[in-house]
């Protein structure tokens, strides 16, 4: 049984929505955050990222901590911000292209992530989850929402489209990336009941994106019991902001490996030890596209081969774990061949997600930043079900799925009581 309640959003206020919101920027894109911050006053990452406003100095929460209350506070007397009257669902739609992501803005209980109500299928470092706890517990909010997602539902979809085709949406907007955004907001007493009835029926969520979101507002809950301890209250630390869009409407993008190790990748017995696991197929000067499960490509000296596992190796895999091609390749290239047996710490590794396209890897290897490119094929939204029912843990970045739920869109306060 989820837990999936309503609550009363801080949000922008309709003219600033566009503004006010922004792209969930991870830590590779820097750049781009920076470039926000300068040019636009009303963005949530003056108070996300505050560490921005101090070049080229790293994480101080003390001392930058209170450059994004600044913020915050100003953008909520200067009415940037605005409180919702009442607990409310949201419809959240997200059109790229001519394909829509639509799904529930809610809020989920930390509880059914203690236990194992919501789903993981990746692990999290407790760095980061701690420094997300300590964000939530200075500002006394999240505006990162965690995107979940469950079985497909047919009454939930019915309430959804019934909003998106019969009333006018409280955000329209196209934001700098040229995508649009639209905003419902449910405040129905019935509509409600009925939404929190059917998830009520729904055995598990699953975690989509946002491992660590999920972590640090169970670790800042914890606090709060323990600041708490033996009053019988329910406080809004006990949830955490979500976006739900069911299985079949995300979509899932490869997520390729970079390597930098020259003596390893330039050595002239590598494609034998290459292919000790694979049988190898030279495929030209240009990166391979993986177009199949079980398919790998690598390139490295401005050459590429399209790899398949052996098949006497293949028959020895046993589980959904084993059996996974981003498993495969951690376990056949990364430990076998280079001897990466962390793919967490180690730093001659990282990640390149495949909606940037094929022609980076290329670009990532012959400008010498990196000395081999693996590029894989998309993990399937079946396979993440069958790890996460299974309480096992894929390798670090083994999905790359979308949506991007923007942030600041919409931001759960933390105060004292907050549900009934």
């Amino acid at each position: 049984m989820a837990v999936v309640k309503p609550f009363a959003a801080l949000r922008p206020s309709k003219e600033k929505a566009g503004l006010v919101s922004s792209q969930p920027f991870d830590s590779g894109s820097r750049d781009l955050a920076n470039l926000e911050i300068e040019q636009n006053p009303y963005s949530y990452l003056h108070v996300v990222k505050p560490y921005l406003h101090f070049k080229g100095e790293k994480k101080n929460p003390e001392k930058h901590f209170p450059k994004g209350l600044e913020y915050l506070n100003q953008f909520k007397k200067e009415g940037v911000l605005i409180k919702e009257q009442q607990p409310a669902y949201y419809i959240y739609r997200m059109i790229v292209g001519s394909h829509a992501y639509t799904g529930i803005m809610a809020a989920a209980s930390v509880a059914d992530y203690n236990n194992n109500i919501i789903l993981k299928h990746e692990n999290t470092l407790t760095e980061k989850q701690e420094e997300i706890a300590n964000h939530i517990e200075f500002f006394h909010s999240l505006g990162n929402p965690v995107l979940l997602t469950y079985p497909d539902d047919q009454g939930i979809d019915e309430i959804i489209q019934r909003y998106v085709v019969q009333h006018v949406p409280e955000y329209n907007f196209i934001s700098a990336d040229q995508k649009k955004h639209n905003l419902w907001v449910m405040t129905d007493a019935n509509d409600i009941a009925f939404l929190e009835s059917q998830f009520a029926a729904i055995p598990h969520l699953y975690i989509a994106d946002g491992h660590h979101r999920s972590a640090g507002s169970a670790a800042y809950s914890a606090r709060m019991i323990a600041k708490h301890a033996g009053q019988a209250v329910e406080t809004s630390s006990a949830y955490f902001p979500v976006c739900l869009i069911p299985f079949s409407k995300l979509s899932i993008f490869e997520y390729h490996r970079l390597v930098k190790d020259a003596t390893i990748a330039k050595a002239p017995d590598f494609l034998e030890k290459i292919k000790q696991s694979f049988e190898i197929i030279p495929s030209g000067n240009l990166p391979v596209q993986p177009l199949n499960k079980g398919e790998f490509g690598i390139y490295f000296q401005q050459k590429a081969y399209l790899l398949k596992l052996k098949p006497e190796i293949k028959a020895t895999l046993q589980g959904v774990l084993d059996q996974l091609d981003v498993s495969i390749v951690e376990r056949f290239i990364l430990q076998k061949v280079f001897q990466i047996n962390d793919s967490k710490t180690d730093n001659r590794l990282s990640f390149m997600d495949g909606v940037k396209g094929i022609g980076h890897l290329q670009i990532a290897v012959d400008s010498g930043d990196y000395d081999l490119a693996i590029s894989l094929y998309p993990t399937a939204i079946d396979e993440v079900k069958a790890v996460a029912d299974q309480n096992l843990i894929m390798p670090p970045k083994s999905t790359w799925i979308e949506p991007k739920i923007r942030t600041g869109l919409l931001i759960m306060e933390h105060q004292e009581i907050e549900f009934n």
